[in-house]
C-alpha cells in the first residue's frame, strides 16, 4: 500500500511539476492521506490560476479530485509582470467532418485577422477519438499560424459536467525549449462536441499566445 501512495504521490508532484508557471510542486501525506501541497511559482499567473490548473491537470490525468483549501502557492520575483497582451486572438472559422470506413476525417479553419490557417486529422470514428482528432487538427492549425512545427500536442481532452453544465477540458502539451508545459483550456459544450474541442484548444493557446508574439 506505501509503494502504491508513494508512486500516486510521483505522479501528482510530476502533473504539478508541468503546469505553466510552476517551478516545482511538493506534497505532505499523512496516513496515506495528502493533507498538504506546496507549489513554488513564478510570477507570471496568480495564484488562483495555478490552483486552478493543478486541480484540473491532475483531475484529468490521474481522475484524483484534490482540495484546493491544502494548495498553498509561494512566488518567486513578485514584482514582476506577465507579459503584455498582444491583443491577438485565434478564431474558429469552421469545421467540416466526414466518416468513411469506420474513419472520422476532421477539418478545422481558424483564423486571425484577415488570415485563415486549416489543418486536417484523421483516425477512429468514436466519440472521445473525435474529440482528440479535432484538437489535434486545431492545434496544427495553429501552429500554421505561428510558423512551427511539432510543438503543440494533445496531452488529453475530456466531456464532463460542472454545476449543471456540459464542459470540454483539453491538456495540450507545449514542447519548448527543451522542456514541456501543460496548458489548459476550457469550454461550454452547447450541443456541438467538435466545436467545443476547437474552443477549448483555442482557449487553452489563445491564453499563452503573447509568449509567441513577443519572442
Amino acid at each position: 500500500m506505501a509503494s502504491e501512495n508513494e508512486d500516486k504521490v510521483r505522479k501528482i508532484e510530476g502533473i504539478i511539476s508541468q503546469i505553466q508557471g510552476v517551478v516545482s510542486g511538493r506534497l505532505v501525506c499523512e496516513d496515506d492521506k495528502i493533507i498538504e501541497i506546496h507549489v513554488l511559482a513564478d510570477s507570471t499567473r496568480s495564484p488562483k490560476q495555478v490552483v486552478r490548473d493543478i486541480e484540473s491537470a491532475v483531475l484529468i490525468k490521474l481522475g484524483i479530485e484534490l482540495d484546493r483549501k491544502q494548495i498553498s502557492v509561494a512566488q518567486l520575483e513578485p514584482g514582476v509582470a506577465p507579459p503584455p497582451s498582444s491583443g491577438i486572438r485565434l478564431l474558429l472559422k469552421s469545421i467540416n467532418y466526414k466518416t468513411e470506413n469506420g474513419q472520422a476525417t476532421v477539418n478545422v479553419v481558424i483564423s486571425s485577422e484577415d488570415a485563415q490557417f486549416s489543418a486536417t486529422a484523421a483516425g477512429q470514428n468514436n466519440r472521445q477519438n473525435r474529440l482528440r482528432l479535432t484538437a489535434s487538427a486545431t492545434l496544427s492549425a495553429i501552429e500554421q499560424y505561428l510558423k512551427v512545427d511539432n510543438i503543440l500536442f494533445v496531452g488529453d481532452i475530456q466531456g464532463t459536467a460542472l454545476y449543471g453544465c456540459e464542459l470540454v477540458i483539453v491538456a495540450v502539451c507545449l514542447h519548448l525549449d527543451n522542456r514541456e508545459e501543460i496548458l489548459l483550456g476550457t469550454a461550454l459544450n452547447r450541443g456541438d462536441d467538435l466545436e467545443s474541442a476547437v474552443r477549448a484548444s483555442l482557449d487553452a493557446i489563445n491564453r499563452r499566445l503573447s509568449v509567441f508574439t513577443h519572442s
